[in-house]
């Protein structure tokens, strides 16, 4: 039985559900999709694989329930053992996420509009919301990051239909407000990628990096919009 389809339960005392979620997404974000085994679960938790399959009931259930806690939708209540229709699950959950979480809406607004009279200001209300959604998808991007390219279905999702358009929009916003000098695809695209490594380190690496260890999360955000804003200025003309 899917578990989008299963009936819920309550839990039970004892019930380790969650735990075995943190553990399996700590797990495939270290050692990602193909290399990561329950047993390597397991031994995070220090119990017997049998009692994650007491859990789960396959490698799939488990990275389902990984997918689940990374997206902070796991369930109060949830069918144990956990059954899933290979990929096909978490592929539909996190198409559901993706649509209708609005990561960079004020940059679709923006295209849809001509160019303000203040673009540094457009373009620090671009930053900030892509900061802030960044930093709240951490570990969803993180987990993706690391396994998506092994996993056809939801690398679809991951490039193609998230990362993949969010890039199209923030070229099409560059291009449209002249922010790459000529205007030029190629220059666009590397101007649009490289402010948006800097907001995507800052929002969701830095927390683990212990280089940055001392960096509070305002400081972080501030650099964050002072890079993507300054990156448009010195690639272009002055916003």
């Amino acid at each position: 039985m899917s578990a989008l389809a299963a009936p819920a339960r309550g839990r039970k005392a004892g019930d380790r559900t969650q735990e075995v979620a943190r553990a399996a997404l700590a797990a495939f974000c270290s050692g990602g999709y193909r290399l990561t085994q329950i047993a390597h679960v397991s031994e995070r938790l220090g119990v017997s694989v049998g009692s994650i399959y007491r859990t789960v009931e396959s490698k799939e259930a488990l990275f389902h329930l990984a997918i689940l806690e990374a997206t902070g939708a796991l369930p109060a209540a949830l069918e144990l053992p956990l059954e899933v229709s290979g990929m096909r699950d978490s592929a539909e959950h996190l198409r559901r996420v993706a649509t209708h979480d609005s990561l960079w809406s004020t940059l679709e607004e923006a295209n849809a509009h001509p160019a303000p009279a203040d673009v540094r200001a457009e373009a620090a209300a671009i930053a900030a919301q892509l900061y802030d959604s960044l930093s709240r998808r951490a570990a969803i991007i993180g987990l993706l990051d690391r396994c998506a390219h092994e996993i056809p279905e939801l690398a679809q999702i991951f490039d193609a239909e998230v990362r993949g358009r969010l890039m199209q929009d923030l070229e099409r916003w560059v291009v449209s407000r002249k922010l790459a000098g000529e205007v030029s695809p190629a220059r666009a695209a590397a101007l649009a990628r490289g402010a948006m490594e800097a907001i995507a380190w800052l929002a969701k690496s830095r927390p683990g990096d212990p280089t940055a260890a001392d960096m509070a999360e305002h400081d972080a955000r501030a650099a964050a919009i002072r890079i993507f804003v300054g990156a448009f200025e010195y690639g272009g003309r002055a916003a």
